[in-house]
Formats: structure tokens, C-alpha cells, sequence
């Protein structure tokens, strides 16, 4: 395995985990919507006469669901999920607990109250499930050099001008990428947002029409990994970037040059 295919694979094992980290933090509105529906489940429970310990203990719960939200976003991980299954389980078995003391003294059971606690309870079961998917699938998590590294790569990449960086590629397709040219490598990054895709040489492709309409743009086309964006202008400074990175890329015997 050489050791630009080596980069390659450890830029895309850091940007997987940071697409968790990502999907971890938008998960956290998750929690502040539930805590939202808790407290006003809570204010019809106590207008209903739920006081006392009950009424504390449920305003646990709900200050519980914020705090997993807070913790998803400052310190996303897998670990958010499990979090979220333990207090999401608690307030199914609060709910629970609470329709079983009120069969024990003679109430009928709430129907509305049973299904809504075996709904929570499905889903502190699917967040336990989705806990040991993550930590199976990110058993070598980043070092937290590497991601800050990356980020900074990526910040860079977004803010880079194609005729001050001879590695840099300005891509406007949709949706609009900018692009690092590190050895045989290339570092997609979306120029708003986050998303990155890492690509060898042979994973993507990049043309240009031929005719000059001399205005320093011609039309291109994009392909990465297969997939192919609409037609875009491509000036001069990205495809003269380009040219002279595929001229220097190391050429396999008995293949033609590129």
C-alpha cells in the first residue's frame, strides 16, 4: 500500500467520523423537540392534579433530555445516543409506573398514555440499537489532532483563490465545490457547509470544452466517483491548476499520459 493511498484512507476514516460527530450534533434538536412535547405533557399533568414527587421527578426527566441535546451538540459522539436511550427508557418507565399506580387503585388504564409510553420506549430501543451500530462501525475513533487538523484543512480549502494556490480547484456546479490537490489525492470540500469527499485520481474526473469564448470561462463537466453534476464555468486559473497536477501524476506502465 503506498503511502499516498495510506493519506488517502485515513482522510476518509476522519471524514466519516466527522459526518457522526455532525449527524450526532443535528440529532440534539431531536432532544429539545421531545423536551418541548415533556413539558407540555407535564403542564397538562399537573393541571390534571400531578404534584409532589411525581411532578419533581418528571421535571428531572425533562431537564435530563436537555442536557443529553447540550452534550450531543458540545461533545458529539456515539455516546449521545446512549445517553438519549437511558432518559428516553426513564420516561417510558415513568409513564408507566404512573398508569400502574393509578390500575392499582381502581383507575382504568389511559390508552393514550399506554401507547405513548410503549412510542418512547421503541425509541430508547432504537437509539440503544443505533449506539452499537456507531461503536462497531467507529471501534478507532480520529485522534482529536487529526480532526482539528482537518477542520482547519477544510476552513482553508473554502477561503482558498485558485490563482494564489496552484493546488487549489474552484468548482462552481451545483452543489459548489472547492477542491485540494495534494499529491495523487484530491480533497473535495462543499464551499458553504461540510460536506468532504476524498477521491484518488482515478475517482474523478474533470473536462473542459476546447473552444476559448474569451472571457477566461469555459464550460466543464464534473464527475466523482460516478456521479456526475450539472455543467458549470470553469475558469482559466482551475483548469490550468488542474492541468499541470494530472501532467504530474505518476504515470502506470504501458498507460498513455493524461
Amino acid at each position: 500500500m503506498t503511502d499516498q493511498l495510506t493519506m488517502r484512507l485515513r482522510l476518509q476514516q476522519v471524514a466519516a467520523y466527522r459526518e457522526l460527530r455532525r449527524s450526532v450534533q443535528r440529532s440534539g434538536r431531536e432532544n429539545v423537540v421531545f423536551s418541548l412535547v415533556m413539558m407540555g405533557l407535564a403542564y397538562f399533568l399537573h393541571s390534571q392534579g400531578l404534584a409532589g414527587a411525581f411532578l419533581l421527578l418528571y421535571c428531572v426527566l425533562i431537564a435530563g433530555e436537555l442536557l443529553v441535546g447540550l452534550f450531543k451538540w458540545a461533545a458529539p459522539s456515539a455516546e449521545g445516543f446512549l445517553l438519549d436511550g437511558f432518559v428516553m427508557a426513564a420516561f417510558a418507565a415513568f409513564i408507566g409506573w404512573r398508569e400502574y399506580l393509578a390500575f392499582q387503585k381502581g383507575g382504568g388504564l389511559n390508552p393514550i398514555y399506554v401507547f405513548f409510553a410503549l412510542l418512547i420506549l421503541s425509541g430508547a430501543l432504537n437509539k440503544f440499537r443505533a449506539y452499537g451500530q456507531l461503536r462497531r462501525l467507529f471501534a478507532e475513533r480520529p485522534d482529536p489532532e487529526h480532526i482539528a487538523w482537518f477542520d482547519d484543512l477544510v476552513r482553508e480549502i473554502q477561503t482558498a483563490d485558485p490563482v494564489a494556490d496552484r493546488l487549489v480547484l474552484d468548482l462552481p456546479t451545483k452543489p459548489h465545490w472547492k477542491a485540494k490537490l495534494l499529491g495523487t489525492t484530491a480533497f473535495f470540500v462543499t464551499a458553504t457547509g461540510n460536506t468532504v469527499w476524498i477521491a484518488g485520481a482515478d475517482d474523478f474526473s474533470l473536462r473542459r470544452e476546447k473552444a476559448d469564448r474569451g472571457t477566461g470561462y469555459r464550460k466543464a463537466l464534473l464527475s466523482i466517483y460516478g456521479q456526475g453534476f450539472p455543467e458549470f464555468e470553469l475558469d482559466d486559473a482551475s483548469w490550468d491548476n488542474y492541468v499541470k497536477w494530472a501532467a504530474a501524476l505518476p504515470q502506470e506502465p504501458g498507460t498513455p499520459a493524461r
